[in-house]
């Protein structure tokens, strides 16, 4: 659990730093937990409210969404800002927060490089290490699409550039 003591706080701020157990992330699936949870907030009082500023970071295990190798990358909150209103002396669980905040940081797609070619549609070779020798000609593939439909006119725009 992740505390911050309101007592504690001075006229300035409290520095809250140390690691968590990745378990409060609760990951499951695809995406698993490489290390623990670091963090290095500090924390602060503006009247009766308490404010939390700070980063956290984890490292995470998963796969290349192009290319399909393990990957490990890190989700980093760098600009993490909690506000908890009216909070009398008293330790303040922010755990829930911080988890929040890692999620949201967590992309749709994971990619072990922006440059990453992926694997190729028709023998499967990644791309990355070695050229495709089935042949399969690597063009967008082209579904019919009847000629009385909507969309042929789009198609026409594409092939007359």
């Amino acid at each position: 659990m992740i505390l911050v003591n309101t007592s504690h706080i001075t006229e300035t701020f409290l520095p809250v730093e140390g690691t968590e157990s990745p378990e409060i992330l609760e990951l499951t699936g695809d995406v698993t937990p490489a290390g623990e949870i670091r963090y290095k907030l500090s924390a602060s009082m503006a009247g009766q409210d308490l404010v939390v500023r700070g980063e956290a970071s984890v490292p995470v295990k998963t796969e290349c969404a192009r290319c399909l190798r393990e990957i490990v990358c890190t989700l980093h909150a760098g600009e993490i800002c909690i506000v908890r209103e009216n909070v009398p002396e008293r330790e303040v669980d922010i755990t829930s927060d911080i988890r929040e905040e890692l999620l949201l940081t967590m992309p749709a797609r994971f990619l072990c490089s922006e440059e990453c070619k992926g694997l190729c549609p028709g023998c499967g070779a990644d791309l990355n290490v070695k050229k495709c020798t089935c042949g399969k000609k690597k063009t967008a593939r082209k579904e019919s699409v009847p000629e009385n439909s909507p969309w042929a006119v789009l198609d026409q725009l594409k092939t007359d550039r």
